[in-house]
Order: structure tokens, then C-alpha cells, then sequence
């Protein structure tokens, strides 16, 4: 188990400055420490994951000299903490879409063509690349056969699903998962070192695990938009569950819209509010602290057996939504987990 892994060497330098996944950080550090970086990776999750963060850490990890990977001592440590190192090459898009466009993909393969100017090898960091055409692609598949040795690209998106398979087949895949609320808080509270554990791990638990969101409520006093939202249609879900009609569970399920972060929060919140319902309806209750009345409902509607399954299959739906699972089949697929009674 890594939960319990102290790390060492460039695995540890990761771990100042990315929270979270792991299994993810030891596969870096080993890859940095032995000098075995792949000649691509793509990134993918929700915004907010941290997937440009972990981009950057790569790129500087490929370039570092420090005699431990990512100490931040040699120049192009100190460079790339300044934005100004010359063999860090951001490729992006443009327009309405914010797609990268062929030419600017044509543009680069004469760059990967240059030897680097300081380092030993030339990172391009391609961002967003989920509106890449596929004209774009094609032309990008190109350079990724035929880059020479000193190339490293780095490529983010939400989902790898909206790459070809045959960029795919090319590129190391790293999934990014929301952190657990103690992690997750611990990281919130070095940044807010004025929020307590518990107000750190409550911002962690209302953003479903998401940092970026975390941060930014922490930012603004704990409070956001979006996360209330998030809430307040769990609360809905809940109250459809305990005594409204198909119909009405439906509709409150609809409210998520095309949103995938806010269906991961609604899931996380939800799942919160069922655990709840479960200590109801196992008798203890007692524990907890003021349940709402729609969670006390539940536990007494619903046994034991259903409110885990309800936990399994939300765990689940969730992360269909890291592999691209339409939002419609998503808010569908929740209100039908919902409305089962039974299990068998």
C-alpha cells in the first residue's frame, strides 16, 4: 500500500508541491531518478486536478541536473520557477475553440528539429488538447514517430479519449483522481496555514476531492458559487429520493447539465449525505451531528444492503466521468441508481 509510503529522492520533491495520486508521484520519482523519462506522457482528469501543475513538474524534472531530481538547485530548476527557460516550449490554442491548429503543430515540428539550447532535451507542453481537431492530430502523429531522441512532449486534457488511439498508443497516460479530505486538507492548510484541520478537510470534502476548487473557495473565505450549487442539488436528489416520484428525481438529476465538475460534486456530496443515512439505518445514528431530516428519512426508508449499494454504484458513475461518459447518459444513469428500491 502507498498510502503509508514515505517518499525519497525526486518522488519526494513531487510531494511538496503535488498532492494526492500516489502511485502517480512513485512512478515519476523512479522515472526522474533512474533518468528513464518516456519521450511522452498525457495528462488527463477534471480541471482543477491539477493536471497543468503536474505538466510543469515533469518538464522540470526532465530538464533538472540537480544530483536528486527536483531539489531546485541547479539553473534550470531556478529557470523554470522563473517562466524563462529556453527549452520549455508551451504550444496552445486559439480562436473560439482554443484548439491547436495545424500550423502551429507544423510550427513545432520544425522546433522539435533544434537541438536545445541549454539542457539535454527540448519539452514541448501542449495544453488542452481535447478541442484538437483531427486534421491537427494527423499532422501531430507525424512528429510523434519521427521527434528525435531529445524530445519530450507533454500533452494535458480532460480525457485521452478525445485523442486518437494511435496518439494514445504512444503516449505514458496519467489519470489524475480528487485527493482524500485528510491529504487533501493537509496540502489546503500549507497554503491557508489560518484555516483549522477540520475547516481544511470540510473545503476538501465540499469540492468532492477537487483542489483547484478548494483553493479557490479557501481563497474567497470558504464560500463558492459553485460548490453551494452543488449542495443544494444533493439536497433536491436527497428529498426526491424520500418522498418524491420518479418523475421528480429525474428532474433533479437534470439539474447538473452538462457540468462534469459539478456531477463529480453532486456525487461527493451525495455520497456524504447516503454514508449518513447508512449510521441511521444501522442504528447509529448517535454519531453523528445534527443529520438533516432528509438523511434521517432515508435511513429509516431504505436498509442497509441498498444505502451500500447506492455508495458502490455512485463510486462507480463518478468515475465514468474521468473516461468521458456523456453528461445526458450520466444525469440518466444517476436518477436510475436512485430510484431502486431493491438490489438483488
Amino acid at each position: 500500500m502507498l498510502s503509508d509510503l514515505q517518499f525519497s529522492g525526486a518522488a519526494a520533491n513531487i510531494a511538496l508541491n503535488f498532492c494526492g495520486n500516489r502511485e502517480t508521484i512513485s512512478l515519476l520519482g523512479g522515472m526522474m531518478d533512474s533518468g528513464r523519462i518516456p519521450h511522452a506522457f498525457i495528462i488527463e482528469g477534471a480541471d482543477g486536478l491539477g493536471k497543468t501543475t503536474l505538466a510543469h513538474i515533469i518538464a522540470q524534472g526532465a530538464l533538472c541536473s540537480c544530483s536528486i531530481p527536483l531539489s531546485g538547485e541547479c539553473p534550470h530548476c531556478r529557470k523554470i520557477k522563473a517562466d524563462i527557460h529556453p527549452d520549455l516550449i508551451y504550444v496552445k490554442g486559439s480562436g473560439k475553440t482554443n484548439a491547436i491548429a495545424i500550423d502551429t503543430i507544423r510550427e513545432m515540428r520544425k522546433d522539435s528539429l533544434t537541438a536545445p539550447n541549454e539542457a539535454d532535451k527540448r519539452v514541448f507542453l501542449l495544453e488542452d488538447c481535447d478541442n484538437m481537431l483531427i486534421p491537427a492530430q494527423n499532422a501531430f502523429l507525424k512528429i510523434f514517430e519521427e521527434a528525435p531522441p531529445h524530445v519530450l512532449f507533454i500533452m494535458t486534457c480532460k480525457s485521452a479519449m478525445n485523442l486518437l488511439t494511435t496518439i494514445r498508443s504512444r503516449g505514458r497516460l496519467i489519470t489524475l483522481h480528487p485527493v482524500a479530505p485528510d491529504e487533501g486538507g493537509t496540502f489546503i492548510r500549507k497554503t491557508y496555514p489560518e484555516l483549522s484541520d477540520e475547516q481544511a478537510r470540510a473545503l476538501c470534502i465540499r469540492s468532492g476531492g477537487n483542489l483547484g476548487d478548494a483553493l479557490r473557495m479557501a481563497a474567497g473565505g470558504g464560500s463558492d458559487e459553485f460548490i453551494d450549487r452543488a449542495d443544494g442539488i444533493a439536497d433536491g436528489i436527497l428529498s426526491a429520493m424520500c418522498c418524491g416520484s420518479e418523475l421528480e428525481l429525474a428532474v433533479e438529476c437534470a439539474k447538473i447539465g452538462k457540468d462534469r465538475s459539478l456531477g463529480a460534486a453532486v456525487c461527493e456530496r451525495l455520497s456524504e449525505r447516503i454514508r449518513q443515512s447508512l449510521m441511521v439505518s444501522v442504528g447509529a445514528s448517535d454519531t453523528l451531528n445534527d443529520p438533516s431530516q432528509e438523511v434521517t428519512r432515508l435511513g429509516t426508508l431504505r436498509s442497509a444492503d441498498v444505502l451500500m449499494q447506492y455508495l458502490d454504484e455512485l463510486s462507480s458513475l463518478s468515475d465514468s466521468l474521468k473516461i468521458n461518459i456523456s453528461m445526458p447518459l450520466f444525469n440518466t444513469r444517476l436518477a436510475i441508481i436512485l430510484q431502486r428500491r431493491n438490489y438483488g
